[in-house]
């Protein structure tokens, strides 16, 4: 089961319909979130949101509770709230994008965009961003997967020793071209050897 953390945002249905295609779905406010729930779920994602991952301190302590126990994938807002608890800076950006539709490159080596061209479109709904000079703070194993390539913003991230993903975008929106494919190759990064993830504790 997929635990959909949601932050009260309107695209989490869409985010929701687009996961389901993979596994259940369990979908629950952030502060209704229980132990018992994430024990019984094999993927953790947190949804958009309004405001910025100061406003959501009950996500922050999900996630550092959870992180290196079972795979986080975080979007948009979920996106900005990994990278910030992993060291990153969180600065406004000088043009608020919302519903824009903008390339990005991204790096088709890496595990979150194999069988993809190293650009591709995507839906931008964000006025908040990650810092590009704040980035060396972050983990060695978090590898920046993709970027704006005008601003250099990070785009999506991805650590596979902590089975952590990440996407400044969104990936259910029509705008995004592959969002099905984005998912697939997540979902399986998020598999061990044995086709499980891995085990919470």
């Amino acid at each position: 089961m997929i635990l959909l953390i949601d932050h009260q945002d309107s695209f989490t249905r869409n985010l929701e319909h687009l996961l389901a295609g993979f596994d259940e779905i369990h979908v629950v406010d952030r502060k209704k979130v229980s132990h018992e729930l994430v024990e019984c779920s094999n993927m953790l994602v947190l949804s958009p949101g309004p405001g910025s991952p100061a406003d959501y301190p009950e996500t922050q302590a999900i996630y550092d509770k959870w992180r290196g126990k079972l795979p986080i994938l975080g979007i948009c807002l979920g996106f900005q709230l990994i990278l910030e608890r992993e060291g990153a800076r969180i600065t406004r950006q000088s043009r608020v994008l919302h519903g824009v539709e903008t390339d990005i490159s991204v790096d088709p080596s890496s595990t979150t965009y194999n069988g993809m061209s190293d650009v591709l479109r995507v839906a931008r709904y964000h006025s908040l961003q990650i810092d590009p000079s704040s980035l060396p703070a972050l983990p060695p194993s978090l590898r920046m997967t993709g970027h704006d390539p005008i601003g250099g913003v990070p785009m999506s991230f991805e650590d596979l020793d902590s089975k952590l993903f990440g996407l400044q975008y969104h990936p259910e929106s029509f705008l995004t071209l592959s969002g099905n494919q984005l998912i697939e190759n997540i979902r399986n990064a998020s598999l061990d050897d044995s086709g499980k993830t891995r085990k919470s504790s």
